[in-house]
């Protein structure tokens, strides 16, 4: 009875295997878009409002610090996509500006008639965009001309865009409420913008101090 059990352990560990035993990452989510019936869209809203409150209070609650040095935000910008080229050397600079002070990396890819840009900046807690974005993330709108809607990526708001006439993609992320990671293109899909999201180490990228 002894074996049995432990072969049946040893069976389950390897299903477990198979089917991946990592830590999973938080699911993804979407925003969804504003019900015609009145009640039920002023609901959504005051959901929409209480959560860009949370944020806008643990923002608030977060202590200022000095955004990293933007030669660390290069490190952890993406390879070029297979097919595609980049654009010389990434850029990045650290400004001052009005008291706030941030830091940015950057880097622009082409291909035969498509663009595609990756920005990362360290935003040193930027409370009121962190705010907008954790609002914006609750919505969605889709019509034949495209799409815009929230997203939530490994617990991480966003808002993702496409527009069919000329292929506009766009997808923008605040990682552990400090890091912004934009990636915008011409002429592509909201699959390869997603793919290059998913290049991005974003544990790394939220582990900077």
């Amino acid at each position: 009875m002894k074996t049995t059990r432990t072969l049946v352990v040893l069976g389950t560990c390897a299903l477990v295997l198979s089917t991946g035993c990592r830590k999973r990452e938080a699911p993804e989510a979407e925003g969804k878009e504003l019900s015609k019936n009145p009640i039920a869209a002023l609901g959504q809203i005051q959901d929409a409002v209480k959560k860009a409150e949370q944020a806008a209070k643990e923002s608030q609650e977060m202590k200022a610090v000095e955004p990293v040095h933007f030669s660390k935000l290069i490190e952890l910008l993406p390879k070029a996509p297979s097919g595609w080229t980049a654009d010389g050397e990434p850029r990045g600079e650290t400004t001052n500006a009005m008291g706030f002070k941030v830091s940015m990396a950057e880097q622009s890819f082409s291909a035969e008639g498509k663009s595609l840009q990756v920005k990362i900046t360290d935003g040193a807690f930027n409370a009121p965009l962190y705010t907008v974005i954790t609002m914006a993330a609750q919505f969605a709108r889709e019509s034949t001309e495209g799409y815009e809607k929230g997203v939530t990526l490994d617990g991480n708001p966003g808002i993702e865009k496409w527009r069919k006439d000329g292929g506009d993609a766009e997808l923008n992320v605040v990682i552990g409420k400090r890091f912004f990671v934009e990636i915008q293109g011409s002429n592509i899909t909201p699959e390869l913008v997603r793919k290059v999201w998913d290049s991005v180490d974003r544990t790394k990228l939220a582990g900077l101090k």
